[in-house]
């Protein structure tokens, strides 16, 4: 192997592993002011700024970094799966823009008209479920076939799968109109997910390992 496509794929790998990582990070803290918010304001009553504010600025952050994730695990996808691997990134790059109109609309133009949008039903909540149930559950599903299905990569391969696929059961809540349903995409993106792109991150750092090796 040449010098050259060495260091392409370190670069790879560490933006593979640098971004995963980061996703886990943020869903962590996500969870924690999720957890703040339900003590303080009630499961009932909704949480609100500055509370509010900061959560949706972790949301946008997530959805940024996992583009660069999706577009790692494009990179070291083999050839022969160089197509899924193409979708699963399409389908990022549609959430990612999606959800990040939606929160800078609502964290700008939405507060200084002093009016909230991003309660059900709403055109901007629909499309954020869109963003996060749908789109998310496409990339992640697709990104699953990227991955064997045998050695260290088996259990990415399934985790990518089982989030993907909760997560586009989760618009069955907004279709019928039982948000509860939607619970199952929330579970999803803000539980499962965050584990999933922990083990992505230690897949891309194991697999950075031997190129290392080989450049010395």
């Amino acid at each position: 192997m040449c010098l050259g496509s060495v260091k392409i794929h370190l670069t790879n790998s560490v933006l593979g592993r640098w971004s995963s990582f980061a996703v886990f990070l943020v869903g962590v803290i996500y969870i924690v002011a999720l957890v703040i918010g339900f003590t303080t304001y009630g499961l009932s009553a909704p949480i609100v700024d500055p509370l509010l504010a900061i959560m949706e600025i972790l949301t946008v952050i997530a959805a940024l970094l996992m583009l660069v994730m999706m577009a790692a695990i494009y990179g070291r996808a083999p050839d022969n799966r160089k197509t899924v691997g193409a979708i699963a990134f399409a389908f990022m790059i549609l959430m990612t823009g999606m959800t990040s109109v939606v929160h800078f609309v609502e964290l700008t133009a939405m507060r200084q008209l002093g009016t909230v949008s991003l309660v059900w039903p709403s055109p901007a909540y629909a499309l954020e479920l869109l963003a996060w149930d749908v789109f998310l559950g496409l990339s992640l599903m697709f990104a699953a076939f990227t991955f064997d299905e045998s050695g260290c990569e088996r259990l990415v391969r399934r985790g990518l799968l089982l989030c993907g696929i909760l997560c586009v059961f989760g618009v069955v809540g907004p279709v019928v109109g039982n948000m509860r349903l939607q619970l199952v995409g929330v579970f999803a993106y803000g539980g499962v997910l965050p584990v999933v792109c922990l083990l992505v991150s230690r897949l891309f750092r194991d697999e950075g390992r031997p190129a290392i090796v080989r450049a010395a």
